[in-house]
């Protein structure tokens, strides 16, 4: 019997609160038709990442919804999953990787299309450009993802992490 292990971005998160609210949004629609249609339990772990549960406690902070009880229900959405680590073997096994394939595909080149690597320090840094439609954060939620051989489900293009990880990483859009 097939298991599935996945682990959820932030943004799938948005859409589970909203949904326990009854929100009916198409997005909300098709994460419960996805949500009630995958196995059993006992065949299904779903994970989040620390940057996740920061990213949405930040929300939580910042954000217009400033009502204990939302802030609450966020909260016991977050406990409902088990979070994975981050450690020193994703950093330097999978989240360096992945980081440093972005910079050799996307890093400035000279004349002669060699990446500009003796000026780092001197170029926007392109892995976090907002024109590969993603963001620090995205890198570290993927590359735990690619460390526990999860499916990394989102909401988010990542175009650009796809196109450096082949079958690396697997992807899920929920909502679609």
């Amino acid at each position: 019997m097939k298991q599935d292990y996945y682990l959820l971005d932030t943004n799938i998160l948005g859409y589970l609160a909203e949904l326990k609210v009854g929100g009916n949004s198409p997005e909300c629609k098709a994460l419960e038709k996805h949500w009630n249609g995958l196995p059993q339990p006992h065949n299904t772990r779903i994970f989040l990442c620390p940057i996740t549960i920061g990213e949405v406690e930040y929300g939580l902070r910042v954000g217009p919804y400033n009502r204990p009880e939302q802030h609450e229900q966020a909260r016991q959405i977050l406990s409902s999953f088990p979070a994975l680590d981050i450690n020193i073997n994703i950093a330097r096994d999978c989240y360096a990787d992945l980081r440093a394939k972005l910079f050799d595909k996307y890093a400035p080149r000279d004349r002669k299309g060699k990446s500009c690597k003796k000026r780092i320090r001197e170029w926007r840094d392109p892995t976090t450009d907002k024109e590969l439609q993603m963001d620090e954060n995205d890198l570290w939620i993927a590359a735990v993802a690619m460390a526990h051989n999860l499916v990394l489900v989102t909401h988010d293009k990542m175009n650009a992490i796809k196109s450096i990880t082949s079958s690396d990483l697997r992807f899920e859009d929920w909502l679609t």
